[in-house]
């Protein structure tokens, strides 16, 4: 089903959050508003590539081999929010690459929610065969009243495949928000996560459970900005389940107004010979904010190399004054030195989707105020 030539403005502030309603950026774009698919765009480069991306409820009913990757990762049992999704009928994306197959131009996936007292329900199940790699662009929003979203992604990286994972998240400051996701990548797979929160929202939680085997390696990023009243609870958990594996997880916090932000990290270690860091930091921009930085580090054998670091402050008063010395007012200089502390994680990603996450941070940079 094609998007309409014309789009309300709800619609149109998706471009701002780097959602390209065309289509000609990417390889291919799945595109969901509250319960119902707008756009599904599978472009040539996918079809002869033998790339599957369709809507799961459909695939399901397509493909017999679906239903085995069907909660495997991610359990009804976890929580009752994945239950929830579990025993419905919902739509979402299935994601299969063939093995070998390399994709440099990225996919879009889109869930947004146009109408108030919505609950919309979604399940992701995407699957790198052997040696393969793709990059994925996930963009969630709201854009009116109270709303509900719970998203279910299972991720399976098979021996050799790298995923880079883009989701850039803009809510509105009333919307509750459970995303659930889990990650399995056997032997050699790589898995980078990105992740950024542009704008308010009532409460969003969301913990990533990433299973790593033999040298596979999952790197985490989170950019998380805070305003008004909004409760923010995001980190991951790598689990380094085989020999040679590796796992880090970056988060950066900039809590302003009344906002609560709370970053959970934790790394498991089950066998020697294994690396994982934690490095977590956070900004508080204003008294009534808080910020709760939470690494967990484990290990259940010798020969493990966990480390971690975490730290929340303020903004440098020294580097205030320089730069408002140099005629930068106040929100000015704020901007730059927020830009600068959120600049992470972007060396694991492809230089394709780089402005797109420029973009992104530039807006929180933006946005924060001291």
């Amino acid at each position: 089903m094609e998007l309409g030539e014309k789009m309300s403005e709800k619609e149109k502030k998706l471009s701002q959050l780097g959602v390209d309603l065309s289509g000609t950026k990417f390889a291919g774009s799945y595109i969901q508003k509250n319960d119902y698919i707008v756009q599904l765009m599978v472009k040539q480069l996918l079809r002869k590539n033998n790339v599957i991306l369709m809507d799961l409820a459909e695939a399901i009913e397509k493909f017999s081999w679906v239903k085995s990757y069907l909660w495997k990762v991610l359990s009804p049992e976890k929580d009752k929010y994945i239950r929830e999704v579990s025993e419905e009928k919902v739509h979402g994306t299935l994601l299969y690459v063939p093995p070998r197959i390399r994709i440099s131009m990225p996919i879009q996936s889109c869930f947004f929610i146009s109408d108030p007292d919505i609950v919309q329900k979604v399940h992701n199940v995407i699957i790198l065969d052997k040696n393969s790699e793709i990059t994925l662009n996930t963009t969630c929003a709201a854009v009116a009243g109270e709303a509900t979203h719970l998203g279910i992604t299972e991720i399976y990286l098979k021996e050799g495949a790298k995923l880079n994972y883009v989701m850039i998240h803009g809510w509105s400051p009333e919307t509750f928000v459970r995303p659930r996701t889990g990650a399995f990548v056997e032997k050699n797979g790589i898995l980078n996560m990105f992740y950024a929160n542009l704008k308010p929202v009532r409460d969003i939680q969301s913990y990533p459970y990433i299973i790593l085997e033999e040298k596979a390696s999952a790197n985490t990023t989170s950019i998380l900005l805070g305003i008004k009243n909004s409760h923010i609870n995001i980190g991951s958990k790598i689990v380094l389940r085989d020999k040679e594996s590796k796992g880090e997880i970056l988060s950066r916090a900039i809590a302003q107004d009344n906002s609560k932000i709370t970053m959970p990290a934790e790394i498991e270690s089950y066998t020697s010979n294994t690396k994982g860091h934690i490095d977590c930091k956070g900004l508080q921009l204003s008294e009534k904010s808080y910020i709760e930085s939470l690494p967990i580090l484990k290990s259940y054998t010798m020969g493990s190399e966990l480390t971690h670091e975490a730290t929340i402050g303020k903004l440098s008063e020294e580097g205030l004054n320089y730069l408002m010395s140099k005629g930068f007012d106040e929100d000015e200089a704020t901007s730059l030195l927020v830009r600068g502390f959120i600049d992470v994680g972007l060396g694991n990603l492809p230089i394709i989707v780089r402005p797109q996450i420029e973009v992104a941070l530039n807006i929180i940079a933006r946005l924060a105020k001291g």
